[in-house]
Formats: C-alpha cells, sequence, structure tokens
C-alpha cells in the first residue's frame, strides 16, 4: 500500500487554492446565474478535491464534495437554481474549508455533516421532475483526471525552504562585502577579477531568490469578495465590491502578515462605512455602497487601498469618544486638525462601536493594523470627507529581507538608514540651529525642521564638542521631514536585514540589525520610531 501522508501538504495546499477557486466562481454564479464558465469551473473543482480527498483517505469531504457536485451536475444539465442554492453550496463550502484546516492542524475531529446533507438534498434541482444522478463519459474522464495530484512544470516550494536558501544567500552575500574590503586595500589584479564575478554573481543569485518570495497580491485579495458578501447580508447593506491591482506582487511573507490588516479594514468600510440602502436613499446616494480595494506600486513600495463611499468619519465623535476614554483631554481636542484625529484611531481602546457583535467590536483593531504595518516597515494614511466616504491605504516595502540603505558613523559605532526614509543630506553650521522649548531645530529651505542627534540619543561614548556639528540626513516620515545629525558618512550599500533577538526585540528605533563585510554590526535605524521616540519625551 503507497504511504500517501507524505503527500498531506501537497494536498492541502492544493485543496486551500481549489477552495478559493470554487468560493471566487460561485459568488461569479450568484450574481450571474447563466455562468457556463463559471458553473463548469466550479464544478471540476469540485471534482478535482473529491477525488483527491478519495485518494487521501478522508471520506467525510469526499462525500459533502459529491453532494455538492450532484447539485452542480444538474445546473450543468439545464436544471433550475433554486432561490437559496448559493446560500447552501457556501455554507457546505466552508464545511469543506473546516475539514481541509482539520488536515492541516492533524487534528482528527468528527464533524456532524447532517444538516449540510439536508440541505443539499432539499435545493437539490430537479429536470422534469426526475433528479438526474447519472454520470457522462465526460464527467468521467474529468474524475480520472482529477483523482491525481498534479506535479507539472511548476514546483511547490515551501516557503521555509525559500527562506533556508535566501538565508544561505544573505550570507554569500555579507562574505561578498568583505571580499570587496579587502579587493579595496590590495591592488591584485586577479583578486578583483574573481571579486567582481563573484559581487555579479551574488547580486543576480539575490535577486532570483526574491524573486521566488514575491507573489501577485491575489493571494489574499481573492479571499476578501466572499467576506465582503457575507458581511453586506449580516449587516443588511448592498455592497458593491470591486478589487484592482491585484497583478501586483509582494514578499510572500509580507502578505501574510497584512492578511487581518486589509480584513479588518474591509469589516470597517461595511460596518461603519456603508449605510444600509433606506439610509442612502435619504442622503441622495444610490441604494448599493460601493468599496474598492486595490493595489499599486510606488517604487520600492506597494500601496494597498481600502475605499468606501459611506458616511465617512465623524471628527467631533471621534475626539468626544476620545476624551471620554482620557486618551486626550478637551484641550487637546480644541487644537487637533483633522490629521491628528486621524492619528487617534491608531490609539488603544478607542473604537465608536457600542454595540459588540460576532463582526465588530472584537478582535484586532485599528491600533493593531496600525503597529503591524509599522513595523513591517510601511506606514498607515487615511483620508475621509464626511458624507462621502472614506479612503485608508496601506504603504508597504515590496520586501523586508534586503534594502538599500545609507550607512552612517557616529564615533566608533554604525548605523544603516533606509535609502527610501532619506530625502537629502545637508551641511548645518551653528547659525542654522536653534532651540525651542528645548528642542533643536535647524534652517532647511526656508523653514525650520526638528533635528535628532543619534549620538545624544544612543548615548554613544566620546568627546562631547566632537560631531557637534556634521553632516545632517534629511529624512522623511508620513509627509514629514526631520533631521537626523550624524558623525560621518561612510556610503550606500545593499543591507541584508536580520531581525533583533532578546533584549533588542522590539525596540522602536531599529528595524533590525546587518553585519558588515568587516564583520561588525551595524543596527538599522526605523526612521519612524525614532521620531516617536523622540517625541514621546
Amino acid at each position: 500500500m503507497v504511504d500517501v501522508s507524505k503527500y498531506k501538504e501537497l494536498f492541502v495546499n492544493e485543496s486551500r487554492e481549489h477552495l478559493q477557486s470554487i468560493s471566487r466562481n460561485m459568488l461569479t454564479l450568484e450574481k450571474e446565474p447563466e455562468n457556463t464558465e463559471a458553473l463548469n469551473e466550479t464544478f471540476r473543482a469540485l471534482h478535482t478535491l473529491k477525488s483527491m480527498a478519495a485518494t487521501m483517505g478522508y471520506p467525510d469531504m469526499e462525500n459533502l464534495s459529491h453532494e455538492m457536485e450532484n447539485v452542480l451536475a444538474v445546473l450543468r444539465k439545464g436544471g433550475e437554481m433554486e432561490e437559496g442554492t448559493i446560500d447552501v453550496l457556501l455554507e457546505c463550502l466552508n464545511g469543506l474549508e473546516t475539514l481541509v484546516e482539520d488536515v492541516a492542524s492533524g487534528e482528527t475531529v468528527k464533524r456532524d455533516l447532517t444538516a449540510l446533507y439536508k440541505k443539499l438534498d432539499y435545493i437539490l434541482p430537479k429536470k422534469g421532475g426526475v433528479e438526474i444522478s447519472t454520470v457522462s463519459a465526460e464527467e468521467k474522464r474529468e474524475r480520472k483526471e482529477a483523482g491525481r495530484i498534479r506535479v507539472g512544470p511548476a514546483i511547490r516550494v515551501g516557503i521555509e525552504k525559500i527562506q533556508a536558501l535566501q538565508n544561505l544567500a544573505e550570507e554569500l552575500s555579507i562574505a561578498r562585502m568583505g571580499l570587496l574590503q579587502i579587493a579595496s586595500e590590495h591592488a591584485i589584479p586577479e583578486l578583483n577579477e574573481i571579486t567582481a564575478t563573484t559581487h555579479r554573481i551574488t547580486s543576480e543569485l539575490l535577486d532570483r531568490v526574491m524573486e521566488m518570495r514575491m507573489f501577485p497580491v491575489a493571494y489574499i485579495f481573492d479571499r476578501f469578495p466572499r467576506t465582503v458578501r457575507d458581511l453586506s447580508r449580516k449587516t443588511g447593506k448592498e455592497v458593491d465590491f470591486e478589487i484592482s491591482g491585484k497583478e501586483i506582487e509582494l514578499d510572500r511573507l509580507v502578505l501574510d502578515e497584512i492578511n487581518d490588516a486589509v480584513m479588518h479594514l474591509l469589516r470597517n468600510a461595511v460596518g461603519h462605512g456603508i449605510e444600509k440602502p433606506a439610509d442612502r436613499k435619504k442622503a441622495g446616494k444610490k441604494d448599493t455602497g460601493k468599496v474598492i480595494l486595490s493595489a499599486r506600486r510606488e517604487g520600492n513600495y506597494a500601496v494597498i487601498s481600502v475605499e468606501d463611499d459611506g458616511i465617512g468619519l465623524d471628527i467631533e465623535k471621534i475626539k468626544k469618544v476620545a476624551v471620554e476614554r482620557k486618551i486626550i483631554t478637551g484641550e487637546d481636542a480644541s487644537r487637533m486638525s483633522d490629521g491628528d484625529v486621524y492619528e487617534l484611531l491608531g490609539a488603544p481602546g478607542l473604537s465608536t462601536t457600542k454595540k459588540i457583535t460576532d463582526i465588530f467590536g472584537r478582535g484586532v483593531g485599528f491600533d493593531v493594523v496600525k503597529s503591524k504595518i509599522k513595523s513591517l516597515g510601511g506606514s498607515v494614511r487615511i483620508s475621509s470627507e464626511k458624507g462621502k466616504g472614506t479612503i485608508v491605504e496601506l504603504r508597504l516595502p515590496l520586501t523586508t529581507a534586503i534594502i538599500q540603505s545609507l550607512l552612517v558613523g557616529v564615533e566608533e559605532e554604525k548605523y544603516a538608514i533606509p535609502l527610501d526614509s532619506v530625502r537629502e543630506i545637508v551641511a548645518v553650521s551653528e547659525e542654522n540651529l536653534k532651540s525651542v522649548e528645548g528642542k533643536e531645530i535647524f534652517s532647511y529651505r526656508e523653514q525650520f525642521l526638528p533635528m535628532l542627534r543619534l549620538k545624544d540619543i544612543f548615548d554613544v561614548p566620546g568627546d562631547k564638542d566632537k560631531d557637534r556639528i556634521g553632516p545632517v540626513v534629511v529624512v522623511e516620515q508620513d509627509g514629514e521631514l526631520f533631521g537626523i545629525m550624524v558623525g560621518t558618512l561612510i556610503g550606500q550599500q545593499e543591507t541584508v536585514v536580520k531581525p533583533l533577538k532578546g533584549m533588542l526585540k522590539g525596540r522602536k528605533e531599529f528595524a533590525g540589525a546587518t553585519i558588515l563585510g568587516d564583520g561588525s554590526v551595524a543596527f538599522i535605524l526605523d526612521v519612524g520610531g525614532l521620531l516617536f521616540n523622540q517625541c514621546q519625551q
């Protein structure tokens, strides 16, 4: 007997893809019952799932897929779709998803599927008063093909294996930097030649590994139409959901990290943003609200946006709740701009929802969304107009593994500043410096910007008067400019990001660390965290 347990991971991955395809096509059928292509795609995916489950020895999954298949088989032969058919099929799809995740987790839970079978039997379409249960020769061929777990020209590689390969490539990159440093100190033609070759091959290897990590955002976007559909049903709202930019690619690990954040924004858009049809009609809007999920590329960043045409954010209500929850004072509220109020949405404990339901008021909050995006080196931007709608944009680096950085020195210590945050490097004299309420500012292009000194922030030992005046790196964070005073500029380089552990883990000033060519360690600065910590002081 063949041991199929070694194929479990492959089975789970393929099953999830088929379930996603089924979900996507069922939503199409709900809007377009005559769409034969969507019907056939759903049928074929169920064929495949059923036969794979039979091969692997999962009878509950096989039987439930078979019963769903019977309903679709009748529809393919001209049977009429009864009202509620898609609802029942989607409910059964939830059952299949649960069974697949049981396999993934290794749980041996016996699920009672009796209620689902009864519902499927009730909605089974009839043709000419007779149930159609015969299987054509074409369908038999499809089932035979579906039973095979495919191994084609595309090879499935687990993300952990890609990560291991990348770790090796990163170590090679660090060794390359050391080789470059040695070559720069010794004028040996043969050494220069082999160093140049190593540099080229290592760069290409890193590029190829990074390409392997990149996935289209469709990887998570395709999960959300079903979510929005179910939310609109539960809340009694009519929602037209649009998706664009699914081809934009992001690091797979980044995609996994932001799934819950995007889900929360969509729940907010439907639950808090879109009004019920009667309320929209009173406001002179169409009964059906619109929610748009999009992705676009901006340089080395991807911007994921969730937009709705609902009621927009109520600035005064947010202020009132923030004052009641003692997040801010009444005096603070009176001075705040709209942008400042939007920043309050990231404060823990702030919610304008009075009623806690199974949809809203629990789970991940906007504060967690914001901290998650910032931990990935990204930022969140909100814009809203009362009565018109809200747009939330998540700006994320394409990858968090390798970045271009500006290496700077302070006394004997070295730091790396992500190049995407750097706007300009300027020389500042004593005449350019001022102090306001104990905070240093400097003159820059007809305006004054706050200035931070790395030497003071990290209490770097050395002569206090040394590096009093030096180069200032002007950086940008969430549209705000400020300066970082450093001692020396070392140069630009490709930086391999290593996560921090132990006592340093969680330090907001650092995005990670990197190993330089000479074997020394340099901390990578988190520009946003650096600014936040200084503002808190």
